[in-house]
């Protein structure tokens, strides 16, 4: 299992807006492919802006590249994610899951 982590930050003021456009955006595009396994969206309060980090987790490579592209470390960006005035990472993180567990 792979994970892809992508960041952003945004003002406070547009970050529960702009999350809502991620799940219309990366979540639906993502959720769509046969192969993507499931995603998270975590928010971190970091004053005056919030952290918003975006996981994907994926079966292979290659279903991940139906949605990133050839550069698997290329962030994907949305027409309209300038409206929400985040600061993007450009490249995205990928990992490759070693150990999971869960507690009992």
């Amino acid at each position: 299992m792979l994970v892809r982590e992508w960041k952003c930050t945004c003002p406070t003021e547009t970050a529960t807006e702009f999350i809502g456009y991620l799940n219309k955006t990366g979540v639906k595009d993502t959720q769509s492919i046969d192969g993507c396994c499931g995603y998270k969206i975590m928010r971190r309060e970091v004053s005056p802006e919030v952290e918003i980090i975006f996981i994907t987790l994926w079966k292979t490579l290659d279903q991940m590249k139906i949605y990133a592209g050839e550069n698997l470390y290329k962030a994907v960006l949305y027409p309209e994610d300038y409206l929400y005035k985040i600061t993007s990472d450009t490249e995205v993180k990928i990992y490759k899951i070693v150990a999971e567990g869960s507690a009992t």
